[in-house]
């Protein structure tokens, strides 16, 4: 029987199948077509299947989990399995340097050196990349709720996971990428009803994107978007 991976969809992403406002969605409306990128913590490909199969971008994937890396070898170019931890993690990705966009979602919390990974991704990365980060919020209103309820549980997916290592805020997750050699440029957020609404309306009336609401406190992903510092 073959393993299923933990963090897995049968299907690569897809746009049309989704709310414009998953996270998902705006961090694929990020990446630029066409571009090289180094996806850390690729999972079993689902996104980088998307990027590869209809951005035309060229995806090398480092991925710890086995059973995700064998699934993910299929969805894209080229995809190692790594211990995104140890020092040398990044070295199966040298060969195809330098690279336009460094894409790291729902992976560093993972991690107990975070960042050592950011530090060292910086030299396999063009001048102008482009980096995209996003982390758990902490400090969610659910998860202080259920603070203030005496209640602090883990569990198999979502903010509270079993498997973080670390816990960010908008404040901290900022730091994670900006103290480590980036210059966060732009701040998005998903998992937020209000922002929601408040974006389905622009799209209406054909209105630029409003401006975030408490992101600390109603956005459920954090998600950074910067250059090299």
């Amino acid at each position: 029987m073959t393993e299923t991976p933990k963090y897995h969809l049968e299907d690569i992403f897809n746009p049309a199948a989704a709310h414009p406002d998953d996270a998902h969605s705006i961090l694929m409306r990020l990446i630029p077509r066409g571009a090289k990128v180094l996806e850390l913590g690729c999972a079993s490909g689902y996104l980088s299947g998307y990027m590869e199969q209809h951005l035309d971008c060229r995806v090398t994937g480092l991925e710890a989990d086995p059973a995700a890396t064998r699934i993910a070898q299929t969805r894209c170019s080229e995809v190692h399995t790594v211990d995104l931890d140890a020092p040398d993690a990044l070295e199966p990705a040298r060969n195809n340097v330098p690279y336009d966009v460094l894409f790291a979602a729902a992976v560093l919390e993972h991690l107990k050196y975070p960042e050592r990974l950011l530090q060292s991704a910086r030299e396999l990365l063009k001048p102008d990349a482009r980096i995209i980060v996003s982390l758990p919020n902490i400090a969610h209103w659910s998860i202080r709720l259920k603070l203030l309820l005496g209640s602090f549980d883990y569990t198999d997916y979502g903010v509270m996971d079993r498997t973080h290592c670390r816990l960010y805020t908008l404040k901290t997750g900022r730091e994670l990428v900006e103290n480590n050699g980036y210059r966060v440029e732009q701040t998005l957020i998903a998992g937020s009803g209000l922002q929601n609404a408040l974006n389905a309306f622009a799209r209406r009336r054909g209105s630029p994107p409003p401006a975030l609401i408490l992101p600390g406190l109603l956005g459920y992903e954090l998600i950074y978007v910067g250059r090299l510092a």
